[in-house]
């Protein structure tokens, strides 16, 4: 009766103080009790930026996702387990990507002529620590998470925050004209400064994600929750009429057709076939306009945002000649206001070649193909269906990354990829359960192991005269 009388601003205020007083209570138990709990609270808090900031008016909760990352860390330092994973060529390869980060700081501050990144009233140094908090994530998970339950929470809890993202997305969208294509409709959702690209890039990588979990044998009602956030967030990528979103989730569906399930290649091709009659007018606007012709009688262009892209990179490429050993320094493309108020490429891989050269970019391909591998490992080592499925998922999480990330910088925003990191670390310590847990594999251990999936038809009866 109260929160009924009450004002809509300290209705709000209510609600700040009780996510603030949740979010300092679970940092408690998280250093006291059980150290999972910082990596649950980090898995529902990391992609809702707007949210997140109601937390900036009470002391330290700017800093929130630091100080859970920091008492997860103590946690487990206060708590020791048993090392589940003792070395891996994944960790060890984040450590070596860190370090070359840094190293390329250094060499944009000379580039730049500014400051040194020795403290952080050096802005390079702050955006070089925001980033850093990414990888810190997977370490955290590796020394906190032990066992199957405690990934299928975090899973969980993915699927929980992609629906409150997909919720804001459409309750902001409530009323909005959607019968056309209009660039006005476009919004960010809860990611903030992410963009509305950010927004499609973070659905699309959740949706790649939880698409193989779809052949999970006899859960039914967990296929059910799953098939709600998918179509969920289906809806939100439609609607966000990013493209490079669509090319992500066409893609992805393709891998997992000519990897495994074989039946999608009847939706695809029906899909290809009759996408104009299936998708709603706006979207089909969308995907037309983006090569059309301007007016009766002119050549088909690209249109502006296309353009743009290219420009952009095209300057990119000319800047990457200059400097294509070690580029111009990590984080310095935005200071450089190169092409009118632009700040970043639209292109990760260009970012990379701009300003850390080749040998910047060879390490981002090689980080993308180890941790595909790394969910390929799963996939293929795991006999048990749950965790199979994750490593496939992961792989799938990966591919979407990496187009994405072909049409903008995605990899730097920690909204939109917070769920790749934990689910990084969820997938390098599947592998090593899966390795403890695992027998000696006999001949009718793999045949079930083989048929772990709801994908696999079951064996047909044995008839009279059958061999056996």
């Amino acid at each position: 009766m109260i929160l009924e009388s009450t004002s809509p601003g300290a209705l709000t205020s209510i609600r700040a103080i009780a996510m603030y007083s949740a979010v300092v209570a679970g940092a408690l138990a998280t250093i006291l009790w059980k150290s999972e709990f910082g990596i649950y609270l980090l898995s529902v808090l990391l992609p809702l930026q707007t949210t997140r900031y109601h937390l900036h008016a009470f002391p330290l909760g700017s800093n929130i996702v630091d100080i859970l990352i920091i008492c997860t860390l103590i946690g487990s330092v206060l708590r020791p387990q048993a090392p589940l994973i003792k070395r891996t060529s994944v960790l060890a390869f984040l450590g070596l990507m860190c370090a070359f980060y840094y190293l390329s700081l250094w060499r944009g501050a000379f580039y730049l002529g500014g400051g040194f990144p020795i403290w952080f009233n050096d802005l390079r140094l702050v955006d070089y620590k925001n980033f850093i908090v990414m990888p810190m994530l997977v370490v955290a998970v590796t020394r906190t998470i032990r066992t199957r339950k405690q990934i299928a929470i975090i899973v969980a809890l993915c699927c929980v925050t992609a629906l409150a993202v997909d919720f804001s997305y459409l309750r902001g969208a409530a009323g909005r004209d959607f019968s056309h294509y209009a660039e006005e409709t476009r919004d960010a959702g809860p990611l903030g400064y992410a963009g509305e690209n950010g927004l499609a890039s973070y659905l699309v990588e959740a949706t790649a994600f939880l698409l193989p979990l779809l052949a999970l044998k006899g859960k039914m009602l967990v296929r059910a929750g799953l098939l709600l956030v998918i179509a969920a967030n289906t809806t939100c990528i439609l609607f966000s009429y990013s493209r490079e979103a669509y090319l992500a989730l066409a893609l992805v569906l393709c891998f997992l057709a000519v990897v495994k399930i074989r039946w999608l290649f009847i939706p695809i091709l029906l899909l290809v076939v009759s996408w104009q009659a299936i998708l709603p007018l706006a979207v089909q606007e969308r995907i037309a306009m983006t090569y059309t012709k301007p007016d009766a009688g002119q050549d088909a262009a690209l249109d502006a945002s296309a353009q743009e892209r290219v420009m952009l990179w095209t300057d990119a490429i000319n800047m990457f000649k200059a400097n294509p050993v070690v580029g111009t320094g990590f984080l310095t493309y935005a200071l450089m206001g190169r092409v009118g108020s632009y700040k970043d490429t639209h292109n990760f891989y260009l970012k990379m070649l701009v300003e850390t050269g080749l040998s910047g970019l060879l390490l981002f391909l090689v980080q993308l193909l180890l941790f595909t591998r790394t969910g390929l490992q799963l996939f293929s080592r795991a006999r048990d269906s749950f965790l199979s499925l994750v490593g496939l998922g992961f792989a799938c999480l990966m591919l979407t990354a990496a187009i994405v990330n072909f049409f903008g910088d995605r990899w730097m925003f920690i909204q939109v990829d917070s769920n790749l990191w934990i689910l990084l670390g969820c997938t390098l310590c599947g592998i090593s359960i899966a390795s403890v847990k695992a027998p000696v594999a006999t001949e009718e251990v793999k045949q079930k192991a083989r048929k772990r999936h709801s994908w696999h038809a079951p064996n047909p009866p044995l008839v009279h005269g059958d061999a056996v």
